[in-house]
């Protein structure tokens, strides 16, 4: 299986806090990781670091065999192959939905105004927001915002996509319309990495599933073997909370 993204002894600290502590990760191409844990685990710490907007203090990220962590790396380009959807959207106020899906497109891969807006319009139909291409982004439930930011993402046309606990600031009838997203974009066969709290979700749609706790990954396995036959104490421990 083709290796994209190689982590190799990723540690990370503010201060005194140590959050990362020596992390392995492998993402396979089409393959859907889903790294779960308490909050403070490191679990976004690692994705943040792994589309550079952490810095690690010790180890290596390799994208195709070159590490992202040399100066000579353009951190631009790299991000248009590894794009990340935030917990908060991240979208521009200023600009409406199809704008939104411009930008980048425009600006980081110089592709011109009707290629742009061609994939624009693609994707936003493809996460059911066809109708909003020229709403004010303000106007928008936060499901909606959500899935204008996947679309935005998908625009770049990533090898990878980063989910930064994509429903935490979502109300509970709007986790399940960008969940539905999510899982499309997994049977289409996008590599995914997802921070995320939905546990059913998790099972679902993973291949791979990664419990974080303290700064490590201390387990690791296919979502069937995770679930059902989680071999750590802490790992059991933290799944009994989900899954009674």
């Amino acid at each position: 299986m083709e290796t994209i993204i190689k982590v190799e002894d990723l540690h990370k600290r503010y201060d005194d806090l140590e959050v990362l502590k020596g992390i392995d990760l492998a993402i396979h191409k089409k393959e859907v990781i889903s790294l779960i844990g308490s909050s403070g685990s490191g679990k976004s710490t690692l994705l943040r670091s792994i589309n550079l907007l952490e810095i690690p203090d010790k180890g290596r990220i390799y994208y195709h065999d070159k590490d992202i962590l040399d100066k000579s790396i353009d951190i631009d380009n790299y991000r248009s192959h590894v794009g990340m959807v935030f917990q908060n959207f991240n979208l521009f106020n200023n600009l409406n939905v199809i704008k939104n899906c411009l930008i980048g497109q425009i600006k980081v891969l110089h592709k011109d105004h009707k290629e742009a807006m061609d994939s624009a319009v693609y994707y936003l139909k493809k996460v059911g927001m066809g109708d909003f291409i020229n709403a004010d982004v303000n106007n928008l439930s936060g499901g909606q915002k959500q899935r204008v930011a996947i679309a935005r993402a998908l625009c770049m046309e990533p090898e990878v996509l980063l989910f930064d606990e994509p429903t935490s600031a979502l109300d509970p009838e709007m986790v399940d319309e960008v969940l539905q997203v999510i899982k499309q974009l997994a049977s289409d066969g996008l590599t995914m990495v997802i921070v995320t709290h939905e546990m059913a979700f998790a099972k679902d749609v993973s291949d791979t599933v990664c419990f974080v706790s303290d700064g490590k990954i201390l387990e690791k396995g296919s979502a069937q073997e995770f679930f059902e036959h989680p071999k750590e104490e802490r790992t059991k421990k933290f799944l009994s909370r989900f899954l009674k």
